[in-house]
């Protein structure tokens, strides 16, 4: 036997120990096999059931459970749409099965004295994977008579004729306990045919409850039918990782005092966390202060979308509109000066998202809250390599107004002054004495930086001989990055810095870049420990050589050999 392990990427470390986080499936999500949802310091995914994974709305009672894993949604109905507040399941089409292709395979087979049992590789089963150990509380049903398995399948084997194996301790089969909606604890009796297992003697609508370990890999599924699952409430217990501050991403003064005044942070399409190295995982830390305690804000998606977080200086026990209970996460921010917020795939999907208005990031609230920086944090012990990029100043082309009122001046150090007024701009001509268009396609983006905070937004625009792109920079940004992407660069007539209204910039450089040749860059690492005696292992779990180039995992960080 080769032994595996079944490494899946965490969604972030816990921030603090004993504070409580949900994560729920969404209705109006398609979810596809390996998808996931996740919170500061755990994940859940879906298994490979290779059909389609279902979704589906159904109220329970009583309102106690609803306001564990209830949410508000919309439902069509033959009157419409509607919305109400249910529990939102997602199952699988397949029952969970041993063989990796789908509709082949045996049920699990956990019978009395078998040492070893085979994890599903196709069907419906889940994947719980914690980054510090703590209590989980899932959300499911369960039909009656159907045996519930919870497998550590951190030391999974790969066998020679196909199959996943884990060790198989009596303990493993119900070190678990089922709870119904009221949270009374549910019997289980031993599953009558023959393959080991527990089961219950009423369909059940509840939780299912366990101790996690930090880094291990947890799989859950019924056998002879398929699980639903609502999502998960963790409750961490572990120690929270040092971070690291890797890179600073916005930096000067926004004002939340009243729920009117909405100031947005980093540009449209994320650049300043794509150049940082964001991934899932990392954590985005806002400085913060606030006079009194008297303060609550939320961390919304910068594009006017849905909430993310909802930060106060203590609970303030308020109900939504349906009567359930609203969620604060209480920040220490007189002690700490900071809020920490753990970017998860949805996060980054939306920032990444250019939707050429807004930005990454939205503040409402109240209570004279002042933001001063934003900066990435990684875990101790993240090895990122760096952006490898060629730029070429373009600066000196930057001559023009569109505006007969505005004016620019070209300083002796390189910057430029740009009295702008509103949409106007800075304007560079470039095509040549034949009229002939600038061919940027050798390049990646356009790129302004500002010696300071931009004190109003502005626009980045590029017009080729086949369309006009323009990119949106808020308030108080140092750079703004107008990417390429999927976009033909060929013919290039001009580009420009809009003013949105009338206002100075201080522009200290504006240039092409170019991705550059890797080879010789060394990566930067915030903190070492690569030990060049311990296994190692590749992103699919299989040990490698010392020889091996790429990204490898050691004792549960990243490196990157080569």
């Amino acid at each position: 036997m080769k032994k595996i392990f079944t490494l899946f990427a965490v969604a972030a470390m816990a921030l603090t120990a004993g504070a409580q986080e949900k994560a729920l499936f969404d209705y109006s999500t398609k979810y596809q096999d390996g998808q996931a949802i996740s919170t500061a310091s755990a994940r859940l995914t879906l298994g490979n059931d290779m059909k389609e994974w279902k979704t589906g709305a159904t109220k329970i009672t009583p309102e106690s459970y609803l306001s564990e894993f209830g949410q508000t949604v919309t439902v069509s109905t033959d009157d419409g749409d509607v919305e109400q507040f249910s529990a939102v399941t997602v199952t699988g089409s397949n029952n969970p099965k041993d063989q990796a292709e789908s509709g082949k395979g045996s049920g699990i087979n956990c019978a009395e004295g078998k040492t070893s049992a085979r994890l599903p590789q196709n069907g419906s089963y889940f994947i719980f994977t914690p980054t510090v150990s703590g209590k989980v509380q899932a959300g499911i049903i369960l039909n009656v008579d159907k045996p519930l398995y919870l497998l550590d399948a951190t030391d999974a084997v790969a066998t020679d004729d196909g199959y996943l194996e884990v060790a198989l301790p009596a303990a493993n089969l119900h070190n678990y306990v089922l709870k119904d909606a009221e949270g009374n604890e549910v019997a289980l009796a031993e599953a009558g045919d023959g393959k080991g297992g527990m089961v219950v003697s009423d369909k059940l609508t509840g939780t299912l409850e366990f101790d996690a370990e930090a880094g291990k890999t947890y799989y859950f599924f019924c056998s002879g039918s398929k699980l639903g699952c609502f999502g998960y409430i963790f409750t961490p217990s572990g120690e929270a990782p040092n971070l690291v501050e890797v890179a600073t991403l916005w930096e000067g003064e926004a004002l939340v005092t009243g729920w009117a005044n909405q100031p947005t942070f980093l540009s449209d399409g994320g650049p300043e966390l794509k150049n940082a190295g964001a991934e899932v995982g990392d954590v985005v830390r806002f400085y913060m202060s606030a006079p009194d305690r008297e303060w609550q804000c939320e961390l919304t998606e910068g594009h006017w979308g849905g909430m993310y977080v909802r930060w106060a200086e203590y609970d303030h026990g308020d109900t939504n509109e349906d009567g359930s209970v609203r969620e604060y996460t209480v920040v220490d921010l007189a002690n700490k000066g900071y809020a920490d917020f753990v970017l998860t795939e949805e996060v980054l999907e939306n920032a990444y998202t250019v939707k050429y208005w807004g930005g990454v990031f939205l503040l409402n609230g109240d209570g004279n809250i002042t933001v001063t920086k934003l900066v990435l944090c990684k875990k101790d012990g993240t090895i990122v390599p760096p952006p490898v990029e060629e730029k070429e100043s373009i600066i000196d082309k930057f001559t023009g107004n569109w505006n007969g009122e505005e004016t620019n001046t070209h300083n002796a150090d390189g910057s430029v002054t740009y009295n702008g007024k509103q949409w106007g701009g800075l304007s560079a001509w470039l095509c040549d004495e034949n009229d002939t268009p600038a061919d940027w396609s050798a390049y990646t983006k356009l790129v302004f930086e500002f010696a300071e905070p931009t004190p109003a937004a502005c626009q980045g625009f590029i017009q080729t001989t086949t369309e006009d792109i323009t990119y949106w920079g808020v308030a108080g940004i140092v750079k703004l990055e107008c990417p390429f992407e999927g976009k033909d660069m060929s013919q290039v007539k001009q580009a420009a810095l809009q003013a949105a209204e009338d206002a100075t910039y201080q522009i200290s450089a504006i240039y092409l870049v170019k991705n550059a040749d890797p080879e010789g860059i060394e990566e930067r690492v915030y903190v070492a420990g690569f030990d060049a005696n311990a296994p190692i292992y590749n992103l699919a779990g299989m040990r490698v050589g010392k020889d091996y180039k790429g990204i490898v995992i050691q004792n549960g960080r990243k490196f990157i050999l080569k």
